[in-house]
């Protein structure tokens, strides 16, 4: 028997190697690459709260060309007339790690500026078998969301600069695929604002 991380990571990669031999009939497979290990950094302000996402998610597959937005201008302004969830009276920031901050606007996407494949399009994350840091299936989509979230903001911050923007000129969308071995899962999240101070104003989406 293979251990469970293993044979994750096999199956993945096995899946992966199949895309690639679609190059023939899909030319554009050719224009993206698979980078491992590469180290995120993404901040923003929420209030009087500073955030950070920090560290290596796994596998990212990334290309010359940006992914095609998933919801046109008018859905994305549509979001302005969402009422976001509340937590009240508990605090949504309730489980997150406290650290101290030293750079406050530190945002990187993991690649130098040369980079001839900026645009972040999947990640890949596999579940790992250590039973103390299991997460449960909607612990496990958080975590998707929050990097999906974290790389589209690092890559917002290098094309328009830190100041917040309520409506990015070209929305920013990347993929994420989950896996145990057994049950995928997916998502698309696509920032169409830095503007994350508050509740109103327009919304990002993911699906």
């Amino acid at each position: 028997t293979f251990p469970a991380r293993s044979f994750n990571n096999t199956l993945l990669l096995n899946l992966l190697h199949l895309c690639g031999t679609l190059q023939p009939t899909h030319p554009a497979t050719g224009r993206k690459i698979l980078a491992e290990n590469y180290s995120l950094a993404a901040t923003w302000k929420r209030g009087e709260d500073l955030f950070q996402i920090r560290g290596q998610n796994g596998l990212l597959l990334c290309g010359i060309d940006p992914l095609p937005q998933v919801c046109r201008k008018k859905e994305v302004l549509e979001t302005s007339d969402q009422v976001l969830e509340s937590f009240y009276p508990v605090s949504p920031t309730i489980d997150l790690q406290q650290v101290n901050v030293y750079k406050e606007e530190m945002n990187c996407t993991g690649f130098r500026g040369n980079y001839p494949y900026p645009h972040a399009h999947t990640l890949y994350f596999l579940e790992t078998a250590d039973p103390n840091c299991k997460l449960r299936p909607e612990q496990f989509r958080a975590k998707m969301i929050m990097f999906t979230f974290g790389n589209a903001l690092a890559r917002a911050h290098k094309l328009y600069g830190t100041q917040p923007q309520s409506l990015l000129e070209r929305p920013i969308t990347v993929q994420a695929v989950g896996t145990n071995g057994r049950i995928f899962q997916f998502l698309v999240f696509q920032l169409n604002t830095t503007e994350l101070s508050g509740d109103d104003g327009i919304k990002n989406q993911v699906s």
